[in-house]
């Protein structure tokens, strides 16, 4: 059959070199189209087609195998299985689609070229973004990324996959928000005039739109390196969260590697003095932010402890061991019980008051850390500058307290029993418990 097809071929095409492969391609599929099922045409076109698919399973393999763990064979078998010669030879007919022949049913010369109908049949296949997602691969541009995600989803990612500060969520929201100011209605515009090519990387004109449009909004002033540098940051972000979503592999690096210790230093090289002083920030925030819990959850539970020595004194020292068998060792209140001389699950329940004290450690935090907030944001800022913040700076620290809260709320129903609980709050309260009930620690020298 294949023999027979390079002859057809020949008669068809006598000065075969002379003639392009698009319209090689056109006459033999307009012959396909009107001549039987798997006419010599087809076998033609199916030929080309099988070559097109080795051709970019083989350029995914040597784009992404190496540093992935895979090579181009393992993807062959998953798209490479053209059975129509042998359907052809046997006469026997098949129920069987294979990826051939529905690029051949969907193919149409006036959109496009077959290689490019291939390709983008190939990488869309099920099987192969399966097996490239079990490899850490996403065959999606961080452009592409960014324009698809909005803001809301963003800030939900960046917290709860990566845990990120509530300032450093906000910066990157709005970034986002002025690169779809920018980037997303370019992009509409060439839609809107028949353009089809993938989403690219946006242009100095671009990116100094993008960055006019965050100091109109934010009054903050971005050079055009450091806004690619972050989108390119935010997008990689985005890819690890939707392979990890999908069921992917996610690989680490770590940062003093060889070949990424160039890329970390070049990166570093790049920040202007407005970047240093934004980590400064985010580096003394991120300190305030644990001293302002601890001293939130003293001051709230040596309250508690005020309370109830005026009322019922025998309680606290059941209070306080019964906070920390809870958070500490994760035990239920069960089995709590017996051991601070109870003996049901509510009574341990409405003598450790953990929902009320949870919200009295939130108000209490959110006031102490507004303040010192306000006052490390004027070693870094003008008053000005400082009024318009003053909202944008509440509004992120009521979402991160809040998260903090809602961690440990869920933690607390739904805990691995028997091990100590692992949010920012049980961990802090844990660390007080203890300082309280050794003061003064036993040196480990004379």
């Amino acid at each position: 059959m294949i023999i027979a097809a390079k002859d057809y071929l020949q008669q068809q095409f006598p000065r075969l070199a002379d003639v392009t492969d698009a319209e090689i391609q056109r006459q033999l599929w307009q012959q396909m189209r009107v001549q039987a099922a798997s006419s010599i045409a087809e076998i033609c076109l199916r030929c080309y087609v099988s070559n097109q698919i080795y051709q970019v399973c083989f350029d995914l393999g040597a784009k992404f195998g190496r540093q992935n763990g895979f090579t181009y064979q393992e993807l062959l078998p998953l798209v490479l299985a053209d059975e129509v010669l042998l359907t052809t030879q046997t006469g026997k007919a098949s129920s069987y689609e294979s990826l051939a022949t529905t690029i051949l049913k969907t193919y149409n010369p006036d959109k496009g070229s077959l290689n490019t109908w291939i390709s983008r049949y190939v990488k869309q296949h099920p099987d192969i973004k399966r097996f490239l997602l079990q490899h850490g691969v996403f065959l999606v541009s961080d452009w592409a990324l960014l324009n698809d995600t909005n803001p809301k989803e963003l800030g939900r990612i960046l917290t709860q996959m990566y845990r990120l500060p509530a300032l450093e969520i906000s910066c990157a929201c709005e970034l986002l928000v002025s690169y779809h100011a920018v980037y997303r209605s370019d992009r509409l515009q060439q839609r809107l005039k028949g353009s089809t090519l993938p989403c690219q990387a946006p242009t100095d004109e671009q990116l100094s739109r993008i960055g006019q449009d965050l100091q109109a909004r934010t009054s903050k002033s971005l050079s055009n390196d450091t806004i690619l540098m972050r989108l390119q940051s935010i997008g990689a972000k985005l890819r690890r969260y939707r392979i990890a979503a999908q069921g992917g592999a996610i690989k680490t690096l770590r940062y003093d590697q060889p070949e990424i210790q160039p890329m970390v230093e070049r990166e570093a090289t790049t920040l202007d003095n407005q970047d240093q002083e934004e980590n400064e920030f985010i580096k003394i925030y991120q300190q305030q932010l644990v001293e302002s819990l601890d001293q939130s959850l003293s001051e709230v539970i040596e309250e508690f402890i005020n309370k109830m020595q005026r009322r019922r004194p025998s309680n606290v020292e059941a209070l306080l061991k019964g906070l920390k068998l809870f958070h500490c060792r994760g035990e239920s209140m069960t089995q709590i019980a017996p051991q601070i001389g109870l003996t049901k699950q509510y009574e341990v329940t409405r003598l450790l008051k953990l929902n009320e004290l949870r919200a009295d450690v939130r108000q209490r935090l959110l006031n102490i850390l507004r303040t010192k907030v306000i006052d490390i944001a004027k070693q870094f800022t003008n008053i000005e500058q400082l009024h318009l913040l003053d909202q944008k700076i509440e509004e992120a620290l009521q979402e991160q307290i809040t998260k903090i809260i809602e961690q440990a709320e869920s933690e607390g129903r739904n805990p691995v029993r028997n091990q100590p609980l692992r949010s920012l709050f049980a961990h802090r309260l844990c660390l007080y418990l203890d300082q309280r009930a050794n003061p003064f620690p036993i040196s480990n020298f004379p």
